[in-house]
């Protein structure tokens, strides 16, 4: 023993470890009596976050096993549809698309049908909207109805900008073609579908405010309306009916042409360009008839598309600068 404590006495190494093992013992002998001290108090140690953590763990499983069922289910539910004959109707004739739009045009005729067969007009002594001094403060409107309008209109105004003057020039230049044109198959028929429904709920809540702020308009034909209402309702129809014809009526044939597009470029291993092709440069494509012909009856389609875009956006600046002159702040 004398030997040993020698050595330890001599050797640094030997010092520090043994100062660190006094060190442990010291710290498991105070972290005994601070439980000893805890059973004589009568508490006991709690094993509650333990049990916590487990039950987490199993309710976390049990959640994501449910939904990945359920949305398992809905897919096979989708598939079935998909496979039904009335669904191949719905989606592979064009009957669908008349009744959509017969239904759209129904029920703007609704709206507008007491003004339409209303024979009559203004009176002789009575002033029109644009002379009277208190225009506009006949009646009261429903809150809910001017939340339609404003909510409708300010939707649609911003949707048409975003799509075509920040979402499809920054994507054209960014991405590659047919990583492009699939990104668009997907937003144009929602972008449309959009637009053609907050502009008819922009249309009729608009002629049910004129009627309400304004209730001796309600029998009278919408020729005798002032000129200036009578542009706003045209306006918006006009918006409302384009863009229902673009959804249904050229979109579809145009999403075609694209994949037809994309399958003959694919072959020449053409499609990762960005911007602009119409095949020059490459010898498969030139001489492709097919592909011109196709190319060509894209671009007609889809810059048919673009001008009826660009007609709705303006007869919504038409409509937004009604709201300007008369909203105050």
């Amino acid at each position: 023993m004398c030997c040993l404590q020698r050595l330890i006495d001599t050797s640094p190494l030997l010092q520090q470890a043994t100062s660190d093992i006094r060190t442990g013992v010291a710290l498991l002998a105070d972290a005994k009596k601070e439980q000893l001290r805890a059973l004589a108090a009568g508490s006991h140690p709690d094993p509650q976050p333990a049990s916590e953590q487990q039950l987490h763990q199993d309710v976390l499983g049990a959640a994501t096993r449910a939904t990945r069922s359920l949305l398992q289910r809905l897919r096979d539910q989708a598939h079935r549809l998909q496979r039904s004959p009335p669904y191949k109707i719905l989606t592979g004739t064009t009957q669908p698309s008349h009744a959509i739009s017969a239904i759209v045009v129904s029920m703007v005729l609704v709206a507008l049908w007491p003004n339409l067969i209303s024979g009559q007009g203004a009176t002789g002594g009575e002033p029109c909207e644009r002379s009277r001094p208190d225009a506009g403060d006949g009646g009261r409107s429903h809150p809910l109805t001017q939340i339609a309008y404003l909510g409708s209109f300010t939707i649609h105004f911003g949707a048409q900008i975003w799509m075509t003057f920040v979402s499809g020039l920054a994507l054209y230049f960014s991405l590659p073609r047919h990583t492009f044109g699939l990104i668009q198959e997907v937003l144009f028929p929602k972008y449309f579908t959009l637009g053609t429904g907050l502009s008819t709920i922009s249309l009729v809540s608009f002629v049910e405010l004129r009627r309400s702020t304004r209730p001796e308009l309600a029998d009278r034909h919408l020729a005798h309306w002032d000129p200036v209402d009578l542009l706003q309702i045209v306006a918006l129809a006009v918006t409302a009916a384009l863009e229902l014809f673009v959804r249904l009526y050229l979109a579809p044939p145009m999403l075609r042409l694209m994949h037809e597009k994309h399958r003959i470029e694919a072959g020449a291993s053409i499609g990762q360009e960005v911007g602009q092709f119409d095949g020059a440069g490459n010898g498969y494509l030139e001489r492709s008839r097919h592909y011109k012909a196709t190319h060509k009856k894209f671009r007609q389609i889809h810059m048919a598309t673009t001008i009826l875009n660009m007609v709705s956006l303006t007869c919504t600046c038409v409509h937004l600068l009604y709201l300007a002159t008369r909203v105050t702040v």
